[in-house]
């Protein structure tokens, strides 16, 4: 029996973050595909994050 070459994988935007599956070499359905190049995807803004400053108290 031939092997089912059909896959999807390559064209989704999240092939290089995707936790459902390790084997993806022969995805034909996801709830999570994306048709794109991965190359485009967004890439998330990156924010710095204030320290908390003590609390200025009067004697």
């Amino acid at each position: 029996m031939k092997p089912n070459t059909f896959n999807i994988c390559p064209t989704c935007i999240f092939r290089n973050t995707c936790v459902l599956t390790t084997q993806k070499n022969q995805v034909w359905s996801c709830s999570e595909y994306q048709e794109g190049k991965a190359e485009k995807q967004v890439k998330p803004i990156k924010t710095k994050l204030k320290k908390a400053q003590p609390e200025m108290a009067m004697a």
